[in-house]
């Protein structure tokens, strides 16, 4: 017999389910049986009648060599024989198949959504080689009757460790260059703030390689650069990037750097977010080396020595700060694992308890619920029809069947619907994904080559199948020939399961409900909190290049034009916290008192341009008083901390310099709405250099702010050309601290949607079955002049007492759970029983309707139809 493509393949598929020994049997069986036909056909016919013959093969019929074989074979003929009959119900029940598939594609989709993200929350910084050796270092310090934790940690740290502890392979200093910088190759000129300060072992530390260069020496000289491939494609397009020189420029200040490495760019699972890198050894030849102990401004990774126990390494480093600075006695470090960082970041009281991965605990019991939902459909329609496939049962146990092949038979039924609610998942999940990743920020994807993500979903679906199946199988399986036979057999006794069932369904969803609600409101809530300052035409411009030194003629010449009516500089955004000290000292202070204040620099007039409300004194202005280059205002909270009764005058010491204090004004949100104001100082940062990053303005109203924006962008340009213009509106950036929240709502939104939509198609279902086993009592009400009103009526709340049920007893739980979640809020809403009365009211309306749907037409049916069998 000559050998075919087509006749590899049929072997390959029978291999699958035979062992070798049996398929050598198999194919000299195929060669005697399939000869003539093969000799007979044209290459064309042959192919598929040598297809259907294979088919005809698994028959009972065809008598094998052995009885290992006919039993193999038998057992795959009962296989495939489960699955036809399977397909044949299927098609059978049109509606009931397409409210399963797709109720069950709908929770599948939601699940494989949640788990794809919690999977790559858990996969953080994992691809680091030895990442069980890395680690971030931390300061602990007690003060004010609790411990504090903080991951800044001072720039001498790092070299220190390596120099003094043994067990230490490596530790590096890294700090964010968030300043806005001019990166400048001949023609092309780009603004960047993603670039970092490191030492030079971090690209052996970490494992983000490079395309180009070596790990070891990309960082050896000061005038070194690295850049990721995508940034090396803006600066040189085609060209090749390593070995160039690139200029960088910010305040009024140009250097040279060169490529001397180009990295790959950064994973999705990272939160170490730069597109260049700088060694500090460049600031260092500048004068800026920084070897004071008590300026926290870097983070410190550490790579511990092979064998290095973190406990015992943490016990002999926590006095490194008492040992070299001796303001620094009530400091520790300790060392916290990198894999930690992104889930387990938070601290309370020197422990951490948490962070992050109670929002991935949270998405996955919304995904586990989901899929929970989807199957409870799958277990109430299947008991619920139970009385259509009863004499199919009786018939079948008649005959000889034994139960455990009915279970068989309904488990393969099931596992049947759900394959085909995982295929139509997988097609719902890749149409989704792009949205989704734009929700969460993400780059989330479905790996269709990867094997295990194969394995994963054939396993995940076969679970599925049996426990959505697995109850159906055995309770219909159960049934007793002779009383289905006799009609003395009742389907109704398993109700209560199915009104239990509903209750978990409902239940969920009104909980989700409530939490949408609430979740809205919470927003709404710090939304209208008042931020202390007015953010209504307040733009800010980074002070790039010649800004620095033309801000004078910049700001008198904006004055003049009318475009803003007041003008100021500032250390950073005001709603970003850069700087923050425990170092401040007053008259009065008690030793014990360590509390940590905010630090922000600003130039004069703040008060004025920003829309702070002054509480005691006056504003900086550095014209009518030129001695308020050492003055500084206090907010309201500082001035608590402090207790002074008249805050006027009085001095105040911050690393040796001394600032009197001329002002108070009310609170306003500097970083986080959702928490308590903390105590911020307003120094005049006049005297100090470069202390500046940012001018704000306040846009004149008289004119449109088009009109504004046009020709501060030509003032702009024509004071620093080198530079395009850039600009931000403040409310735009005060409204980007709710994004988080925003997501999680949009999130919940979306799955509540999902989860109801689920149950409502289980309770179409129900009440399709509910109706058509009641349509001779309908007809007779009907007959017996009950009115359609009534009928509807009578249906529909029955179908409803379940939901209700979940109402009462769930609501406790909705109550429960919104309240431990709102606790995390220094400023939240409170509960009013209100919100569940609205989440029930929804609830009941949306499931009214979906059983209204059927009960009305069952009611507005003709008995004629319903009774001419009787």
């Amino acid at each position: 017999m000559k050998e075919s493509t087509t006749y590899h393949w049929i072997l390959r598929l029978l291999s699958w389910f035979c062992p070798a020994h049996l398929c050598e049997e198999i194919e000299g069986d195929l060669i005697q049986h399939y000869e003539r036909d093969l000799k007979k056909f044209s290459e064309q016919k042959s192919k598929r009648r040598l297809v259907w013959n294979t088919i005809r093969f698994f028959r009972p019929g065809i008598l094998l060599r052995n009885k290992k074989s006919r039993i193999k074979l038998t057992s795959i003929n009962m296989l495939i024989n489960y699955f036809t009959v399977a397909w044949r119900v299927m098609l059978r029940n049109k509606a009931f198949t397409f409210i399963n598939i797709f109720g069950l594609a709908l929770g599948i989709t939601g699940s494989l959504l949640l788990f794809l993200w919690i999977k790559q929350e858990l996969n953080y910084e994992q691809f680091h080689a030895d990442n069980d050796r890395i680690f971030v270092a931390w300061n602990r310090s007690l003060g004010n009757n609790q411990i504090d934790c903080w991951e800044t940690t001072p720039r001498v740290l790092s070299p220190t460790l390596k120099e003094e502890y043994a067990s230490v392979e490596s530790a590096v200093s890294y700090a964010k260059w968030d300043a806005v910088h001019l990166f400048t190759v001949g023609e092309t000129k780009l603004l960047k703030t993603t670039g970092v300060f490191t030492d030079s072992s971090f690209l052996t530390m970490l494992s983000f390689p490079l395309l180009k260069g070596d790990p070891r020496k990309a960082m050896s000289e000061p005038s070194s650069l690295i850049i990721t491939d995508r940034f090396a494609k803006q600066l040189f397009g085609d060209e090749e990037a390593f070995g160039k020189s690139v200029t960088i420029s910010q305040e009024g200040y140009s250097f040279e750097f060169t490529v001397t490495g180009v990295l790959k760019d950064l994973p999705s699972n990272t939160d170490f977010n730069f597109e260049y890198i700088i060694p500090f050894t460049f600031l260092e030849s500048l004068g800026e080396k920084d070897t004071f102990w008590g300026n926290n401004s870097v983070t410190t990774y550490v790579k511990l020595k092979t064998g290095t126990s973190e406990a015992s390494f943490n016990e002999a480093v926590k006095d490194i700060v008492k040992n070299h600075f001796d303001k620094g006695q009530d400091i520790e470090i300790f060392l916290y694992p990198l894999t930690k960082m992104r889930l387990y970041s938070r601290f309370e009281n020197g422990v951490a308890v948490g962070g992050r991965i109670e929002v991935i605990r949270m998405l996955g019991l919304l995904a586990i619920c989901l899929t929970v939902i989807a199957c409870i459909n799958f277990i109430n329609l299947s008991t619920a029809r139970a009385q259509r496939r009863a004499k199919e049962v009786a018939v079948r146990k008649v005959t000889g069947a034994h139960r455990i092949s009915l279970v068989f038979q309904f488990l393969c039924e099931s596992i049947l619907v759900v394959l085909g609610a995982g295929i139509l998942s997988l097609l719902f999940a890749y149409m989704a994904l792009p949205f989704f990743n734009t929700l969460i920020g993400q780059q989330l994807f479905i790996d269709f080559t990867n094997t295990t993500f194969l394995l994963s979903a054939f396993a995940f679906i076969l679970l599925i199948g049996v426990l959505a199946g697995g109850y159906p199988a055995l309770y219909l399986s159960a049934f007793h020939p002779v009383k289905i036979l006799k009609g003395l057999s009742s389907y109704h006794s398993k109700s209560a399961l199915r009104t239990f069932l509903v209750v978990i369904q409902f239940g969920v969803a009104i909980t989700l409900i409530v939490s949408v609600i609430v979740v809205r409101k919470q927003i709404e809530f710090v939304q209208n909190r008042n931020a202390g300052y007015s953010k209504d035409n307040l733009i800010y411009v980074p002070l790039t290049g010649d800004l620095f030194k033309n801000y004078s003629a910049y700001k008198n010449e904006i004055l003049q034009a009318e475009l803003a009516t007041s003008i100021t500089r500032t250390s950073a955004r005001m709603t970003e916290q850069w700087s923050s000290t425990g170092g401040i000292g007053w008259n009065g202070k008690d030793p014990s008192n360590k509390t940590d204040f905010e630090r922000f620099y600003m130039d004069d007039k703040l008060s004025t341009t920003a829309g702070l409300t002054l509480v005691h004194g006056r504003d900086i202005d550095l014209i009518k008083f030129p001695s308020d280059s050492t003055a500084v205002l206090l907010n309201q909270t500082a001035l608590d901390v402090m207790g002074f009764e008249n805050p006027i005058g009085e001095i105040l010491s911050d690393d040796k310099r001394e600032y009197h204090v001329v002002g108070v004004v009310e609170d306003f949100i500097l970083t986080s709405p959702f928490q308590k104001v903390e105590p911020i100082l307003l120094f005049c940062g006049s005297k100090l250099r470069n202390a500046f990053n940012v001018a704000y303005l306040k846009l004149n109203t008289d004119n449109s702010t088009s009109d504004n924006l046009h020709k501060l962008s030509e003032l702009t340009t024509k004071y620093n050309p080198e530079y395009p213009f850039e600009y931000h509106f403040a409310d735009a950036e005060y409204e980007r601290k709710f994004s988080n929240l925003k997501t999680t709502l949009t999130t919940t939104t979306i799955f509540t949607s999902i989860a109801i939509c689920i149950a409502c198609l289980g309770l179409l279902g129900l009440s399709t079955y509910m109706t058509e086993a009641r349509v001779k009592e309908i007809g007779i009400r009907k007959v017996m002049g009950g009115t359609v009103l009534g009928i509807t009526k009578l249906l529909s709340l029955n179908s409803l007492k379940p939901i209700v049920i979940a109402v009462i007893i769930f609501t406790p739980v909705a109550w429960y759970s919104i309240d431990w979640w709102l606790q995390s809020f220094a400023y939240r809403i409170s509960i009013d029983v209100w919100i569940f009365i609205y989440a029930a009211i929804a609830l009941l309306s949306i499931a009214l309707l979906t059983i209204a749907t059927q009960t009305i037409r069952a009611a507005t049916a003709n008995p004629v139809d319903s009774l001419r069998n009787e």
